[in-house]
C-alpha cells in the first residue's frame, strides 16, 4: 500500500521523511499555502488529491504530514494523535541539539518517528471490527474485497498455525475462533448476528406517513448542528471558513472572474471533480452575465444550482410504484450493482429491512456467484432479518433467500430467472438481486451486465457508490449507467459510507451530474437502519461552507 510521511517547515525544508516518496506531497503543500485544504480541527488538515488522502498537523512552525490511498481510511483521531506525537518528538529532539545536525539525534528521531508511524499503520488490521461497525472501510479492504476464499470445513480438524477467517459486514477478517464458519446454519428460531452490530435496530430511523414507513432525513451526522454553523459565521470567529476571506466583497460589486476562481477551488476542496466544478461555475457565470453582481447574488445562484443538481428524494414514489405492482403476477424486481467493496450486500439488506417495515414480502436472490463466500454472506443477512421480522409486532411479512450456489457465465442469468419465477409462485412482492462487484474500467467484467439486464429485466437498477471514492466516482457512475445498453440506465444511487467523509460530500454531486440519476438513500453505518434520505439543503450548506 502506498504510504509516506514527512516533517517539514513552511519554508519548504524537509526535516525528515519516511521513505523517498516526496513528490505526492508537493501539491498538498501548495494547497496548504493557498488554504484550499479542509481543517478538521485546529491545526489538523486534510485534502484528497489524485486518489490519495493527505493529513497534516502543525505545531510551533513545524508540520508532520502523511498520505495513503484515498479509498482507505483510519480513524481521524488516531491520525491526529500520531501526527501530534511525531511533531512533539521532533521539537523535543530539535531543542536538545539547538537545531544543529547530529547523527545520533537523527537516528533517535528516525527510530521514534518510524515507530509511531508504523504503529498507526498497524491499526488497519487491529481496528478493522471497530471501523466496520462505524461504517469505515479498513485499509486492507481495497486488496481483500471480493478475493478472499473461506476455509473449508474439513480443514478445521487439522492442526494449523493459520488464522481462521470469518465474515465481518462485507469482508473477511481473521479470527482465533475455529468453530464452523457457515453462519447461515443458525439454530432454529434464532439468527446469528454479525459482529459490528447489524442486529442493533434504531426504531427512530423511520417515520410513519400515510400508511407508509419512510426513512428519516440525514441531518445529524453531517457537519454538526445548525448552531455550530451559526457560530462559525458569527462576527469575531477566527474560523469563519472560506467566505470570511472574501468579506470585502460583501455589499458591493465583485470581480466575477476572481470570485469564480475562489468558488471553483471551494468545490474542488469538497471532492467535486474538476470538470464538474468547472461546469457548475460556467453555468453560474453564464446565468449572471455581465450584470452588476454582488457576492450575495453569486452565492444565491450557486446554492440554487447545487440544489437543482441534487434531485429531491424519491423513496415515496418508489414505494407507491411497488404497491401499484401488487396486482401484477410478476414481482417487483430490483437489482443492486456497483464496484467491489462498496457495500452492495449490506445496503441490499438495509433495503430489505425497510421493505419489511412496509408490509412487503422480500426474496433476496444471490447472483454474486463469483466471489467466494458471497452466498453465505447473504444467508447471514437473511437469518438476521428473519429474526428481526419475527420479533416485530407486525410479522405477517416474510423474507427468504434464493440461491443456486456458485458458477460463472449463464449461471447468473439462470439463477435470476428462476428466482423471479419462484417469487411469483410463492407470492413475494419484491425480488432483490445481489450482483457481483466489478471494476468499472474493465470492459470484460462490465460486458455481462447488459446480458443480465436483458434477461432479468429488473424494474429498477440501483448502483451503490462509495462516498470515499472522490473524483473517480464520475467514471464509475458513467460506466455503470452505460453498461446496460441504450434501452436501460441506472435508476437510483445509494451512496455508502457517508459517515466517514465529514464535509467532503462532492461524490454525490459528481455521480448525479454525470448521469442525471437521483440519490435514493445514503448509507451511514453497518446496521439495518443505517440508511437515510438525502437532506439536499444540508449537503448544499456543507458544500458552500
Amino acid at each position: 500500500m502506498s504510504q509516506s510521511l514527512i516533517i517539514f517547515r513552511p519554508s519548504g525544508r524537509i526535516e525528515y521523511q519516511y521513505n523517498n516518496k516526496i513528490t505526492p506531497f508537493n501539491e498538498f503543500i501548495y494547497n496548504i499555502v493557498n488554504e484550499t485544504h479542509t481543517e478538521l480541527e485546529p491545526n489538523f488538515l486534510t485534502k484528497s488529491l489524485h486518489q490519495k488522502r493527505f493529513y497534516a498537523y502543525k505545531r510551533d512552525d513545524v508540520y508532520a504530514a502523511l498520505y495513503f490511498d484515498a479509498v482507505t481510511t483510519i480513524d481521524g483521531d488516531k491520525i491526529q494523535q500520531t501526527l501530534s506525537g511525531i511533531v512533539k518528538t521532533f521539537n523535543k529532539l530539535n531543542a536538545e541539539t539547538d537545531g544543529e545536525d547530529n547523527k545520533e539525534q537523527y537516528d533517535k528521531l528516525k527510530k521514534l518517528v518510524d515507530l509511531q508511524f508504523n504503529q498507526l499503520m498497524k491499526l488497519k488490521s487491529v481496528e478493522t471490527p471497530v471501523a466496520k461497525a462505524n461504517g469505515v472501510t479498513p485499509l486492507s479492504s481495497a486488496n481483500n474485497s471480493g478475493t478472499s476464499t473461506p476455509v473449508r470445513k474439513g480443514a478445521l480438524n487439522k492442526t494449523t498455525n493459520k488464522k481462521m477467517r470469518k465474515w465481518d459486514g462485507d469482508q473477511m477478517v481473521e479470527s482465533g475462533d475455529t468453530s464452523v464458519l457457515d453462519y447461515s446454519a443458525s439454530k432454529e428460531g434464532s439468527a446469528t448476528p454479525m459482529e459490528g452490530g447489524s442486529m442493533v435496530i434504531d426504531e427512530s430511523a423511520f417515520v410513519h406517513e400515510n400508511e407508509l414507513v419512510l426513512v428519516n432525513e440525514l441531518n445529524d451526522i453531517l457537519n454538526g448542528s445548525d448552531d455550530e454553523d451559526d457560530e462559525e459565521g458569527s462576527a469575531g470567529n477566527t474560523r469563519g471558513g472560506f467566505f470570511s476571506k472574501i468579506t470585502s466583497y460583501l455589499g458591493g460589486s465583485i470581480n466575477i472572474e476572481d470570485v469564480s476562481k475562489k468558488f471553483y477551488d471551494q468545490l474542488i476542496s469538497k471532492n467535486i471533480a474538476p470538470e464538474m466544478a468547472k461546469n457548475i461555475i460556467e453555468k453560474i457565470k453564464s446565468k449572471l452575465g455581465n450584470q452588476n453582481v454582488t457576492l450575495a447574488t453569486y452565492k444565491q445562484a450557486l446554492t440554487e444550482e447545487l440544489t437543482k443538481i441534487l434531485t429531491p428524494n424519491v423513496s415515496t414514489d418508489l414505494l407507491y410504484d411497488i404497491k401499484r405492482n401488487a396486482a401484477n403476477p410478476r414481482p417487483y424486481v430490483i437489482s443492486v450493482v456497483g464496484v467491489n467493496g462498496v457495500g452492495k450486500s449490506t445496503n441490499l439488506a438495509k433495503l430489505a429491512y425497510w421493505f419489511l417495515q412496509n408490509n412487503l414480502n422480500v426474496l433476496i436472490c444471490a447472483c454474486d456467484t463469483f466471489r467466494s463466500g458471497a452466498v453465505e454472506q447473504l444467508k447471514v443477512h437473511v437469518n438476521n432479518l428473519k429474526n428481526l421480522n419475527n420479533q416485530s409486532s407486525n410479522n405477517n411479512t416474510k423474507i427468504d433467500i434464493f440461491e443456486k450456489g456458485y458458477g460463472s457465465g449463464d449461471h447468473v442469468v439462470t439463477t435470476a430467472k428462476m428466482a423471479i419465477q419462484y417469487a411469483a409462485n410463492e407470492k413475494f412482492d419484491i425480488v432483490l438481486i445481489d450482483t457481483a462487484g466489478r471494476t468499472h474500467s474493465n470492459t470484460k467484467l462490465m460486458a455481462p451486465l447488459k446480458k443480465f439486464g436483458d434477461a432479468a429485466n429488473p424494474d429498477k437498477i440501483i448502483m451503490v457508490g462509495e462516498a470515499l471514492v472522490g473524483t473517480d466516482s464520475v467514471e464509475q457512475a458513467i460506466n455503470f449507467n452505460n453498461a446496460f445498453g441504450n434501452k436501460r440506465n441506472l435508476d437510483f444511487f445509494i451512496i455508502s459510507k457517508v459517515d466517514t467523509v465529514g464535509d467532503l460530500v462532492g461524490t454525490m454531486i459528481n455521480m448525479v451530474m454525470a448521469t442525471k440519476v437521483p440519490i435514493l438513500f445514503v448509507g451511514t453505518g453497518q446496521t439495518y437502519t443505517d440508511i437515510k434520505r438525502l437532506s439536499v439543503k444540508r449537503v448544499v450548506d456543507m458544500l458552500m461552507n
